[in-house]
């Protein structure tokens, strides 16, 4: 049985992954067969995930997570749609030949344009100036594999909007007199 469909504008996996894709990869022009290629190299972080790098390759992964997803201000009804003002806690590890310097760029990120506009049309959010600290460490693949990794979060604060296809409920009305409750009288 599937629930309810709602239209959805925020921080999702999905949202977030595209951002970081656009961010990394994204270049004018880009046909729909190299966006589905670059989006392969921007993966949810997995205890149960393979080492993607294979040796003497030269590429490089980012793996990312939503931490924390916190919401700010009460939800409310505007139309058809319920919104609220939230802020999430993304981690990100670089993995590969150029992660340590493609972690280093992400120290430069909050004031380009362009960066603003993917985390605007993906997740409908915008970047909070404080990104955390590097922190290079070992990752073990399966106690076989190990690689370095390059480490750190940052915020986004966004409006969440719930679509909704059923109408508010606006109020509930009695009527005037007596209500009789088996057992009482209501007033």
């Amino acid at each position: 049985m599937s629930g309810q469909i709602m239209q959805y504008e925020g921080v999702t996996f999905e949202n977030l992954r595209a951002a970081i894709c656009a961010t990394y990869f994204y270049r004018d022009g880009m046909s729909q067969e190299e966006w589905k290629e670059a989006l392969g190299y921007v993966i949810p972080m997995q205890h149960n995930f393979e080492n993607p790098i294979e040796p003497g390759a030269q590429d490089t992964w980012i793996q990312f997570m939503v931490d924390d997803d916190d919401r700010l201000t009460q939800d409310y009804n505007s139309g058809n749609e319920n919104k609220t003002l939230k802020v999430a806690c993304v981690s990100l590890r670089f993995l590969g030949v150029r992660a340590e310097v493609w972690a280093k760029s992400f120290h430069h990120l909050t004031k380009r344009r362009s960066v603003a506009t993917f985390f605007h049309e993906y997740c409908n959010a915008t970047m909070l100036e404080y990104v955390s600290s590097i922190t290079p460490m070992n990752i073990d693949y399966f106690g076989a594999n190990v690689s370095i990794a390059h480490d750190l979060t940052f915020n986004l604060q966004y409006e969440e909007i719930l679509s909704l296809e059923v109408e508010p409920l606006e109020y509930i009305s009695f009527p005037e007199g007596d209500m009789n409750i088996e057992g009482g009288n209501c007033v």
